[in-house]
């Protein structure tokens, strides 16, 4: 099984200064190996948290997330 979850980053660029975003990563269950990450797809959680969640009801390849999050954008 994969889960989809997010990841709370703390990020910096210089037209927009410090901020916190929040990735996705693909993990593998059991035992947690990070199978696939996108990071800085948003600034809202809920929206990443929900895409997240529609990854793992789908069960999303992992080659995919990046695809998939783009489309979401």
């Amino acid at each position: 099984m994969i889960r989809y979850q997010i990841v709370r980053q703390e990020l910096e660029t210089p037209e927009l200064g410090r901020y916190v975003s929040y990735g996705i990563e693909a993990v593998a269950l059991p035992g947690g190996q990070r199978l696939a990450f996108v990071c800085d797809v948003s600034t809202d959680a809920s929206f990443a948290a929900d895409l997240a969640d529609r990854c793992t009801a789908g069960a999303l390849d992992p080659a995919q997330l990046l695809d998939v999050v783009l489309d979401a954008l």
